[in-house]
């Protein structure tokens, strides 16, 4: 889906299924615009943060081979 983002009264984001944000900032309409083409191709969000994620693997890895 092509997002698009055009000066109008601050920013608009926009695709070919309607209007998503209006009157908003420039940084906050690019954030829009990768989170849209993220969604597009799959990404769901859980609501836990990469960061947190790869500390609990990386634990689970340094538990494994200390073991050994």
């Amino acid at each position: 889906m092509p997002v698009s983002i055009k000066k109008v009264d601050g920013y608009r984001v926009s695709t070919p299924g309607g209007v998503k944000a209006k009157s908003t900032t420039k940084a906050k309409a690019k954030r829009q615009k990768r989170l849209l083409h993220a969604i597009d191709r799959g990404w769901k969000p859980t609501g836990k943060k990469a960061q947190d994620l790869e500390r609990k693997v990386q634990k689970k890895l340094n538990k494994t081979f200390k073991k050994k």
